[in-house]
């Protein structure tokens, strides 16, 4: 698995999941942004048959479209954990189509169940993860991946 592969899977499985389940259309954006501001990631562990994560950092605006599109309701009438249920499902869909696009259909992968976490402080290796950016009509987000052969 090439760092490239893995790139071009993430991208695949971003546009795909943003575009069926959010109705965006997603780009991927080859230079960091100058500015790019998160206030929680949400993480999954890669268990099999790589060892690795995905970490998802979403700006605020990003999250709250997400929830509302999926939930057809306005995200302050909504409890805090559906919505994290809601952006976690959405990591997990990404990981799953991500794992499915490198690997092929035929192979088995194993994930964990995805997190809410605040900061990168217990994120081993973050410094060795691709950072993948994308525009979602108008905010930036970034994907972190890692995995180890």
């Amino acid at each position: 698995m090439t760092k490239e592969k893995i790139k071009k899977s993430m991208i695949k499985a971003i546009e795909s999941v943003f575009s069926e389940m959010v109705f965006i259309d997603t780009n991927h954006i080859d230079e960091k942004p100058e500015e790019f501001v998160y206030t929680q990631i949400l993480y999954i562990d890669i268990i099999s048959p790589s060892n690795g994560y995905i970490i998802a950092y979403l700006p605020i605006d990003l999250r709250k479209t997400i929830v509302e599109t999926i939930h057809s309701t306005d995200w302050d009438e909504m409890h805090a954990t559906e919505i994290d249920d809601c952006l976690l499902e959405i990591l997990n869909v990404i990981a799953g189509n991500f794992m499915t696009d490198l690997l092929g259909h035929n192979e088995k992968y194993n994930i964990s169940f995805p997190a809410v976490n605040y900061d990168e402080e217990d994120i081993e290796n973050i410094d060795s993860s691709q950072e993948i950016y994308f525009d979602a009509e108008g905010p930036v987000f970034r994907i972190n991946v890692l995995l180890n052969s």
